[in-house]
């Protein structure tokens, strides 16, 4: 049970987006079909890390599906699919442009089954356009977002994130939106294609773009912000760092009475935001010299955060597998594995991706491939006998 029981999802992606996408349906309730591949399924099934010869990323991506493993170039296989669709609401999908076509599964002709449909498309650059039929990946969407442009130090060449920010945005935005469709299909009756791209995603996460209508260009400035000062991570003694954001006069100036710089509340040069940001440079330098008067950093970090300065330490991922914050508000969780697993019942991983207080989203376990053939199957019609033959044809192409 859960918020979206009731609703049915073919979930027909690969890889990151889209299978993030479908896993947020099921966090939520929703009876998610994933189509796969027979033989080799998702090639997120071979991301590491690797757990007896299992993926704990598709453990994460395709959690709470159901597993069907279907030839789409087969007519037969695509005959079994118009089966399922009178009963589906939801069809998601990550091919690029065209391929669901030549499966006979586009948005079409799926509409000609059930007008009502919503029809969820994930790609790199959207379903129109000229670059729509190019393949793209996350690291492409950052580079032509603009976003690895403004990533990294000054003077340095340009960085990408160190997470899969496209692929991470564009699921939780196919979702978002699917959501938004659902709601609207819920008032209406009728239904709609969503097209979501990576690139589309990522440009509108990049807040530096309206700069271009004053003739301005954001650049990299390393871990400092171009508009925000003093918003950043400051170095100490020993290689330690801390992040200080001081952004508002009330934070700025409690920041300077903590250093034992009044007086700077008061200098011209940093009295104002934009003066701060015109002075970045003295003032990171200011900062840091407070800084390196602390042989243990964690001395003046506990300074600033009793004076209310925002601020703290950069956590590596052991920090955050650990902390018991995130442990108790369920951000992370004991999550169920896969079958196949055998060294492991359970692993940490990122919980749903919010708190409900009556309808809480729940992790259920990802399935092995092929696992629900003969459930789904039989529940249309489809005979044991009939299961076997097309499986074993399937397996052999």
């Amino acid at each position: 049970m859960g918020m979206l029981d009731g609703i049915r999802v073919l979930d027909f992606t690969m890889n990151a987006a889209g299978p993030a996408a479908g896993a947020l349906m099921s966090d939520y309730g929703a009876d998610v079909i994933k189509i796969e591949r027979p033989v080799v399924g998702d090639e997120c099934r071979n991301f590491p890390p690797i757990v007896d010869g299992n993926s704990l990323c598709q453990c994460w991506f395709n959690r709470g599906k159901a597993s069907v493993t279907v030839d789409l170039t087969d007519p037969e296989g695509t005959e079994f699919i118009k089966r399922l669709i009178p009963d589906t609401n939801i069809i998601i999908e990550s091919y690029r442009p065209g391929v669901m076509k030549r499966f006979g599964l586009d948005y079409e002709t799926v509409c000609s089954i059930r007008p009502d449909i919503i029809y969820v498309s994930v790609s790199a650059f959207g379903q129109k356009g000229p670059y729509s039929t190019r393949p793209g990946y996350d690291l492409i969407a950052q580079a032509m977002s603009g976003v690895m442009s403004i990533t990294g130090e000054a003077g340095g060449p340009p960085m990408k994130s160190g997470l899969t920010l496209g692929d991470l945005f564009g699921g939780m935005n196919a979702f978002a939106s699917a959501m938004t469709a659902l709601y609207h299909w819920k008032a209406t009756g009728v239904g709609q294609h969503v097209d979501i791209s990576l690139v589309h995603g990522l440009i509108w996460m990049n807040g530096s773009v309206e700069r271009c209508n004053v003739g301005q260009c954001a650049k990299r400035q390393g871990n400092h912000h171009p508009t925000l000062s003093p918003y950043g991570l400051f170095n100490g003694k020993n290689g330690q760092s801390i992040i200080i954001a001081a952004v508002n006069k009330k934070i700025w100036e409690s920041l300077c009475d903590v250093m034992g710089r009044p007086e700077l509340k008061h200098d011209p040069k940093f009295e104002v935001l934009n003066n701060r940001n015109e002075n970045q440079q003295e003032l990171i330098g200011y900062i840091e010299a407070w800084l390196g008067q602390y042989d243990d950093i964690n001395v003046p970090l506990k300074l600033l955060e009793q004076a209310g300065v925002p601020s703290c330490k950069v956590y590596d991922n052991n920090d955050v597998f650990s902390d018991p914050h995130y442990r108790g508000n369920n951000w992370l969780v004991k999550a169920p594995v896969m079958p196949g697993i055998t060294s492991m019942d359970t692993f940490v991983a990122r919980g749903p991706n919010a708190g409900f207080s009556r309808e809480p989203g729940t992790f259920r376990r990802a399935a092995a491939l092929g696992e629900h053939n003969y459930e789904v199957m039989e529940r249309y019609g489809f005979p044991k006998e009939e299961i076997d033959r097309l499986q074993a044809k399937w397996a052999k192409k």
